[in-house]
């Protein structure tokens, strides 16, 4: 009896210890999550790596130097950067976990607090709004060398500094925690339709689509609030993003209007510098032929005057002087049109050589747009 009551006891442990490891596995298998990329710091002990970089900002020459933590860069390179996934979770979901993870990794703490060091002391010295401030970081990241390769993961924004290159999602990566970490609202934009990223700031005005930021596009200078219409490959930029908010800042872009007259004046400025440019190509063509013509017609009449044929001569003063008249007037158009084309093209070219100065650029459109 002793050991039936026993036996009857282990079988129903047995049962219950099966039925919580049911449990339990069928709802670890069940339970819905996804395992992003993270950084585990190699061995301690190496010297830093000293990062410096320099890029132009308004009119000045910036150089950020700052030492980066060997052990978290070599955690970074080497870490998986693949993202599982369990459970059916949306890809809106997964991607936007799995960019926040890497953007907001709390081993690059350092990093940003070494940078925006830096960079609170350029604001500083030069006098910087919170506006300028944010191009300032803008540009920095803009400034880096576009590169990428085939089938190539994102990287840890302390890659990106210390090999000073990235593609658009490296380099919108960086810029948004940079922005983020200075309390600023921003998020990522992820086209997935069209392999690209870049960056939204919040902002009342130059609104990107149906959101409520404004662009930035980090693969190359480009002013705060310009949206890209086509990637370098020729690709037109037509899907709506992903919009992932990072961090919990609140300050926003306030220049939006600037911009958006800078990008205005920009298409006007290259429409009329083109339908001006093939005015005068006409025109030249045009005075080309009258200047033939009446090198023409004034040969002929020194042959009539030479050979005394004085009445001939005469026949054809009138059309000479016809001919040079309508000749000089259309001289004066043509310099007159060549003048407005210059303009236009001056305007156009300083404004797409200097879209690391928003500042200056405004000053210089407002002074030499023709009216």
């Amino acid at each position: 009896m002793h050991k039936k009551i026993l036996y009857i006891l282990w079988v129903i442990l047995f049962m219950m210890a099966v039925g919580i490891a049911a449990g339990y596995f069928s709802g670890f298998f069940q339970r819905e999550r996804v395992v992003v990329p993270h950084i585990a710091p190699a061995a301690l002990g190496s010297p830093p790596i000293i990062s410096t970089h320099e890029f132009p900002f308004e009119q000045s020459r910036v150089t950020i130097s700052i030492p980066v933590n060997r052990s978290v860069y070599d955690g970074a390179r080497n870490a998986d950067k693949s993202v599982t996934i369990f459970g059916n979770i949306s890809e809106n979901i997964w991607v936007a976990d799995s960019y926040r993870a890497m953007v907001g990794d709390p081993t690059q703490e350092e990093l940003y607090s070494s940078l925006t060091t830096e960079f609170r002391k350029v604001k500083t010295d030069m006098g910087l709004t919170d506006d300028e401030y944010l191009e300032l970081m803008a540009v920095y990241a803009q400034s880096f060398r576009y590169e990428t390769v085939t089938e190539n993961p994102a990287k840890f924004p302390i890659e990106t500094v210390v090999e000073t290159s990235g593609d658009c999602d490296d380099k919108s990566l960086l810029l948004a925690g940079l922005l983020s970490h200075e309390g600023y609202r921003v998020a990522l934009f992820s086209f997935g339709p069209e392999s690209h990223m870049a960056v939204g700031i919040g902002s009342e005005d130059y609104r990107y689509k149906n959101t409520n930021y404004t662009f930035i596009e980090t693969t190359n200078f480009s002013f705060v609030g310009v949206p890209t219409v086509s990637l370098d490959n020729g690709v037109l930029l037509q899907s709506d993003p992903i919009v992932i908010p990072i961090g919990e800042g609140s300050k926003i872009y306030h220049l939006g209007e600037e911009t958006q007259f800078i990008q205005d004046m920009n298409l006007r400025s290259e429409e009329n510098a083109k339908d001006l440019d093939q005015q005068v190509r006409d025109m030249e063509q045009d005075l080309k032929t009258r200047r033939e013509r009446g090198v023409q017609l004034e040969q002929q009449m020194a042959s009539l005057k030479t050979s005394g044929n004085i009445g001939g001569y005469n026949s054809l003063v009138s059309e000479h002087n016809t001919l040079v008249s309508e000749y000089n007037a259309r001289l004066d158009k043509y310099h007159q049109i060549r003048a407005r084309y210059e303009q236009y093209a001056i305007v156009y070219n300083y404004i797409i050589s200097h879209e690391y100065d928003r500042k200056g650029v405004y000053e210089f459109i407002k002074k030499n747009m023709p009216a």
